[in-house]
Parts: structure tokens; sequence; C-alpha cells
């Protein structure tokens, strides 16, 4: 059976982001589990605690560091990411970088599952 316990001590890569992550989105471990796929992208709306700016600003801000590291070593082992938003536009820069978080753990949280 996988765990969400199983999946941040074991297979994360990032298993402090992950679960804030996780946690800031606020999709149930078994409906993650169940469709995975549903909750990978912004466009579709189902992540719940990330829908609003309001949301999404305020969980980058807290974890500002976090997801720079994160964003840092998905750059050094995939290269450069050129279409991030510029941090003048506050809104989109946190926003963005929310959805960076939320997608790198529901990449790792899919490939947990396929394992």
């Amino acid at each position: 059976m996988k765990t969400k316990k199983d999946f941040l001590n074991n297979y994360s890569n990032n298993p402090e982001l992950a679960k804030l992550a996780l946690k800031a989105g606020g999709v149930d471990w078994a409906d993650l589990e169940q469709y995975p796929n549903d909750y990978c992208y912004a466009s579709n709306g189902s992540v719940n605690g990330m829908i609003y700016y309001e949301d999404t600003v305020k969980f980058a801000k807290k974890n500002h560091l976090l997801i720079l590291q994160s964003l840092d070593e998905y750059e050094d082992e995939c290269g450069k990411i050129t279409n991030k938003p510029k941090a003048t536009d506050e809104t989109q820069y946190f926003n963005w970088l929310a959805w960076f978080a939320w997608e790198c753990t529901i990449g790792d949280v899919i490939n947990y599952l396929e394992d």
C-alpha cells in the first residue's frame, strides 16, 4: 500500500517542501492516490488550496527559500526555465513559484504511485 508517510520519508525529492505543498493544496491523499493526474495543473482548478492568488502568493512567500532551493536543483538537473515571471510582478512571480512547488510534488507523487 502506498502511503503519504512512505512517500514523504522515502521517495520525495524534497520532503519538507512536499509536505508543505500537500498541506497547502488541501487534496486528500486518497484522492491523489486514486486520480493523481487530475491534480497536476493549475488550469483545471482541482487543487482547492491553490485556486486563488491570495493562497498561492501566501504559500510561496512563506516557503520562498525552500521553493528557490528546489527550483535551483531542478534547473541544475533539467536546464534553466526561461519563461519564469519576473520578480517585479510579485503576484505572478509568487503564484508561479507556488505552482512550481505543487507540480514538482505531484510529479514525485505520480512517480511514487507508479513504482
